[in-house]
């Protein structure tokens, strides 16, 4: 859009440079959260306003339905080298995602099926903060405000209604 002109304003004219409006959102929570749903349904109302929209599918999953097993976690050291695979594989993903959508130069929303904090559920403490390390990461504000312009955490709707949820919808979630 080219900065309107006109020879009777006395106000200085303003070249319009800013980037396209970008927002990078994260749905978390538990199995059977809704999250996938959510996602989905964002995707088209968003999409319906004139947004582009791309999506971010969860890591974890990606991995373990292309041959990872939950078997694996019996490995010694396992579960930490399965986040940090989680960790740069979901870095990777939205970081990518992010650059085509940008590159477009319209207003886009980046929507997250999990974010780069999810993998901290998993690990102890000290175990989380070694992966930190490892990526250089000094501050989680870096991979949770600095990174996301919002995160929600949706809660699971199985609790107390477990019988309903079974491995049928979400092979990769185990069951809820």
């Amino acid at each position: 859009m080219a900065p309107q002109t006109s020879s009777s304003s006395t106000q200085p004219q303003q070249k319009q440079t800013e980037a396209a409006p970008f927002f990078k959102i994260v749905l978390t929570g538990g199995p059977c959260g809704g999250k996938t749903t959510a996602l989905a349904r964002l995707s088209t109302y968003l999409k319906e306003r004139g947004f582009e929209v791309g999506t971010v599918p969860e890591a974890f999953t990606l991995l373990m339905t292309n041959g990872i097993s939950f078997e694996y976690f019996n490995t010694p050291d396992m579960p930490c080298t399965i986040q940090e695979s989680v960790m740069t594989s979901q870095m990777a993903l939205e970081d990518s995602m992010e650059k085509i959508l940008r590159h477009r130069g319209k207003p886009a929303v980046l929507l997250c099926d999990r974010g780069l904090m999810d993998g901290s559920a998993y690990l102890s403490e000290a175990e989380w903060q070694g992966l930190l390390k490892r990526k250089q990461i000094n501050s989680v504000v870096d991979i949770r405000e600095q990174r996301y312009n919002a995160v929600f955490h949706l809660v699971t709707a199985a609790q107390g209604a477990e019988r309903y949820y079974t491995l049928e919808n979400n092979q990769a979630a185990g069951t809820c």
